[in-house]
């Protein structure tokens, strides 16, 4: 009878050690995870600096930390995106026109593409952004005329196979077109 109580101790104290290492791989597997965004917004606040940019908009994608940007004289924009599981950064820029109610550039990343967009002339009075190509179109809203406050970057994302040629425009709360811009996706 000892021998079994003997083996009934050691069999019963392995079910608890293995579901003691079960519950930490668990913690410490979710933990990785949740560091990750922060590891690649550190990654990404580093990137940044080191090339004397000034972020206008950061976000937490999917998979991914996602910056659009511009450098000290406003004469660059341009978007970042750093994958949270590999750390690989990716980035586009693009020379801002002075004559142009609005700047945009565009990242393509695998089966997406960002457009980030910089509103120059009466940002306060845009309220959509319209990407058209032929009878396609789709709009995204980026100010409430309702409210006193209003942004001046807006980030849309896309499907890469949704547009190739267009038009970029930028529309009032009536859906008036304010101004409008060529739009190529690369």
């Amino acid at each position: 009878m000892s021998k079994r109580i003997i083996l009934l101790t050691i069999v019963s104290s392995l079910i608890v050690v293995a579901i003691a290492v079960g519950v930490g791989l668990y913690t410490y597997t979710n933990i990785q995870n949740g560091n990750s965004y922060e590891n690649a917004e550190k990654e990404m606040n580093r990137y940044m600096t080191m090339n004397d940019w000034y972020t206008f908009e950061i976000h937490n994608m999917e998979q991914s930390v996602l910056s659009f940007y511009t450098n000290e004289d406003r004469s660059v924009i341009g978007l970042a995106e750093i994958d949270v599981e590999t750390g690989n950064l990716g980035s586009v820029t693009e020379q801002t026109e002075p004559n142009q109610p609005f700047d945009f550039v565009t990242l393509r990343v695998e089966d997406m593409e960002y457009i980030g967009v910089h509103l120059k002339e009466r940002p306060e009075d845009v309220v959509y952004l319209r990407l058209k190509r032929g009878d396609e179109s789709k709009e995204f809203t980026v100010n409430n005329p309702e409210d006193e406050t209003y942004a001046m970057t807006y980030v849309m994302k896309l499907n890469t196979s949704s547009f190739e040629d267009g038009t970029l425009e930028t529309l009032d709360q009536d859906h008036n077109v304010l101004s409008s811009q060529p739009y190529s996706s690369m």
